[in-house]
């Protein structure tokens, strides 16, 4: 189900619609309303109306706060308009919703990660390490172990140039010093 979603992401472009946001909230009622906000979602994202999308989804979220899959919807489509602070933060309340779901923090990371926020990344991507092996899902295995590598490559990369600046910094502080002693 997610991989239709999230072409249907990929594909839309962003647009809006402040009627199609009021109509929604008085559409749907009842046991079906939860599915009615998805489809209606869905349907304004092939019509590229990301802002109803997101209101649509977000309304999907508050009829049934416990169904994981409207969070990944609607932080996909936060990814694709790059706003990975708002997919980190959809994702990680599905974490709470769904602690044991190793495919949130597996998102949680990759939103963290672009975001820039490499220690929640890590967390994130070794909690899915984690649960994947537990659930002896190795695919899924696999890739989160590939995304923690990536991640923690990158923040060593981060880091051993944090170094390399500092100790470039100290050693011109250590000439100049040096220098000015020499001064006579």
């Amino acid at each position: 189900i997610l991989i239709p979603i999230f072409v249907a992401v990929l594909v839309a472009e962003c647009g809006g619609s402040d009627q199609a946001k009021n109509t929604t909230d008085k559409e749907f009622q009842g046991v079906r309303a939860e599915q009615d906000y998805v489809a209606k979602g869905m349907e304004y994202l092939a019509e590229s109306d990301i802002p109803s999308a997101i209101h649509s989804f977000d309304m999907a979220i508050k009829q049934d706060p416990t169904d994981v899959e409207n969070y990944i919807v609607l932080g996909q489509v936060y990814l694709r308009l790059q706003q990975y602070g708002r997919a980190g933060d959809t994702f990680q309340a599905a974490t709470r919703v769904e602690p044991t779901n190793g495919e949130l923090y597996y998102l949680v990371a990759m939103a963290r990660g672009l975001e820039g926020e490499k220690d929640i990344a890590v967390q994130s991507a070794q909690k899915s390490v984690e649960l994947f092996m537990a659930q002896k899902d190795e695919e899924r295995f696999k890739q989160s172990v590939a995304l923690l590598k990536g991640l923690t490559d990158s923040q060593n990369a981060t880091e051993q140039k944090a170094d390399a600046i500092s100790e470039t910094a100290s050693s011109i502080q250590k000439t100049v010093e040096e220098d000015v002693q020499n001064v006579p």
